[in-house]
Order: C-alpha cells, then sequence, then structure tokens
C-alpha cells in the first residue's frame, strides 16, 4: 500500500512540473449516496438512498488545451455514513466551457451504519471505499464552475468468507458547486 500511495505522489509530481498551469480552489455541494446489500437471501435485498453534503478542496492542472487533472481531497456527510475520499480526476475539454470527467476515487468510510455493519460482521466489513466515477462540468467563468458526477462502487465491503455471496457497495451522485483562487 504504500509503494502504491508513493508511486501515485511520484505521478503527480512528474505532471505537476510539466503542466502548463496550476490553479487551485474550493467546491461543495449535494451529494446522494446508495447502498445496496445483497446475496443474504430472499428476504433481505436492499438498497436505500440518502442524501447530504460536500466540501472539499481540489488542484486544477492542466496538461493541455483539452486536457487536465484535478486531484481533489473531498468530505461527504450522508446521515449516518461520513467518506473522506481522494479523488483524481481526469477532465477533456470538449469546449472552453464544457468538460466531461473520469476517473478513480478512493473513500474511506465512517459513521454509525459502517461502525454497525462492522459489529454485525465481527470485523469482516472494509471501511476503504473504491469507485470509478464520470461526469461533466461547466465552466461559468474563469472562477467559477459546477459539476455533475456519479461514482460507481466497485468493491465489496463485506470480506469476510462466513458472509458467502453477500455484498455491500456504495455508490453515489453528486452536484457541486467550484470556485479557483
Amino acid at each position: 500500500m504504500k509503494k502504491l500511495v508513493l508511486s501515485a505522489a511520484v505521478a503527480l509530481l512528474a505532471l505537476t512540473v510539466s503542466a502548463q498551469e496550476i490553479s487551485y480552489g474550493v467546491l461543495g455541494g449535494f451529494n446522494s449516496t446508495s447502498v445496496k446489500i445483497s446475496g443474504l437471501g430472499s428476504d433481505f435485498n436492499s438498497t436505500s438512498s440518502e442524501t447530504g453534503f460536500a466540501i472539499g478542496g481540489f488542484a486544477d492542472i492542466e496538461l493541455s488545451d483539452k486536457i487536465s487533472l484535478q486531484p481533489e481531497v473531498m468530505y461527504v456527510a450522508v446521515k449516518d455514513f461520513n467518506t473522506v475520499g481522494l479523488n483524481v480526476i481526469g477532465k477533456y475539454n470538449v469546449t472552453e466551457e464544457i468538460n466531461v470527467q473520469l476517473g478513480p476515487q478512493l473513500g474511506f468510510n465512517s459513521g454509525d451504519v459502517v461502525d454497525a455493519y462492522d459489529v454485525l460482521t465481527g470485523g469482516d466489513f472494509s471501511k476503504i471505499d473504491l469507485a470509478v466515477a464520470f461526469g461533466a462540468g461547466y465552466d461559468i467563468n474563469e472562477n467559477i464552475f459546477v459539476q455533475a458526477r456519479y461514482a460507481l462502487g466497485l468493491n465489496n465491503h463485506f470480506t469476510g468468507s462466513d458472509i458467502g455471496d453477500a455484498k455491500f457497495t456504495v455508490s453515489s451522485f453528486g452536484l457541486s458547486v467550484g470556485y479557483r483562487f
């Protein structure tokens, strides 16, 4: 894990050195998180969604006229389910104002829901969330932008062999406003 983090940091540093322009900013907005639980028998398959908010900071690293990288550190609070996320979003500028986005998200979950499932599974519950995010953004002007993004959860949070085919996955949709300094 340490090698992965070190490699990612070196790669980001290398991109930063070759970047044409770097800007920093903050963003915040609405988040809807869906938890899907399946494989526990026909009596217990469910999907539930809750809404909350997200706030965070970002760097916008311009790699070319069309391509930029937007690493983010985000805090998402949705009822009893909280996440600190590290996202690395690639952006392709379709026009000067419109971009499409794609990239990985790594989240560290906490809260009453996470703690309850950790106890329920005897510690066989992963608090790490892996997702792939895709979306679009619109630059209102040089400083202000809006973006919408969907994050598709990739990992099963149930980790123990005693749980059988049970799956606990997390996906989310976010709509945010950002400000570049």
